[in-house]
């Protein structure tokens, strides 16, 4: 496995070099990225700055490859590949983890992009970009299981064995939970069939247990399931605080459409409310 975490050398960062480091095994490839400013336009536009020194972006890249390798080694234990790019940090990130065909990329949750934060964090941009899987790393105190989350698609399933993994990497229980948002099931049924389906709540969720387990036991995985109710996402938050999670695993469907950009997305809003780590598994859309 290849593990790619980013880096802005803050305490945040720190964390995803720790979760990094642990998710890559011995014989996994570990490298770490950092992403500087547009060097020479930043000269430009603040000449003044550097008027009694000059701007060597060759030694600054250099200097902060040094400090990259110096945090990482000492964080991590071990070796790792460093790169250091210049631009706008979420791109960067995953032209990188492209190029060096990452498997998966751990991000702090709190890197500072100098952006305003109405169009989206660090994390947030890399998570609705990247085709690989993206761990979304928190500090928590948290050591009770991981709580996969699961909306019993198809695509979903990739999740949930991702899920599966990480439990028994981490030696912890693996819960299974589906959000049962009556709401949209009406709407949908009204969509669909003109009028509106009059059930029992308790019914939907009855319905919702059997599919559950039965994808659960047709992926082979052991797991305690739980059916909630509401909307998705703040469902899946309260129910990993309700549990003291030490991880969240959601699937994303991986459209990057100006749609999907004004509405969100459960997986987006997870990752921007979760008290604890997220791992975002992206499927075909």
């Amino acid at each position: 496995m290849r593990v790619l975490v980013a880096t802005d050398l803050s305490t945040s960062a720190d964390e995803a070099i720790r979760q990094g480091a642990a998710l890559a095994r011995s014989s996994d490839l570990l490298a770490a990225v950092h992403v500087l400013p547009f060097l020479q336009a930043v000269s430009t536009l603040f000449p003044q700055a550097h008027a009694h020194d000059a701007l060597d972006e060759s030694q600054i890249t250099i200097r902060v490859a040094d400090a990259v390798r110096e945090r990482v080694t000492r964080i991590a234990q071990r070796d790792a590949e460093i790169f250091v790019e210049q631009g706008t940090d979420y791109a960067e990130i995953v032209r990188r983890a492209e190029a060096w065909k990452a498997d998966v990329v751990v991000v702090g949750s709190h890197g500072e992009s100098g952006l305003p934060r109405v169009l989206g964090g660090v994390a947030e941009r890399v998570v609705r970009h990247l085709h690989c899987r993206v761990v979304v790393a928190r500090v928590s105190t948290a050591r009770g299981c991981v709580l996969a989350a699961t909306d019993l698609s198809e695509p979903s399933r990739l999740a949930l064995m991702a899920a599966a993994e990480e439990a028994r990497r981490r030696g912890v229980p693996l819960k299974v939970v589906h959000a049962v948002d009556y709401p949209q099931v009406e709407a949908f049924d009204l969509l669909g069939l003109g009028t509106p389906m009059i059930i029992d709540p308790a019914i939907f969720r009855a319905a919702a247990g059997r599919r559950l387990v039965a994808v659960m036991l047709h992926e082979g995985v052991d797991a305690e399931s739980l059916i909630v109710d509401g909307p998705a996402a703040p469902a899946i938050v309260d129910e990993a605080n309700r549990l003291g999670a030490e991880l969240v695993v959601v699937g994303s469907h991986g459209s990057t459409g100006f749609t999907r950009l004004l509405i969100g997305s459960v997986a987006e809003t997870v990752v921007q409310t979760a008290s604890c780590s997220v791992l975002v598994v992206r499927t075909p859309a």
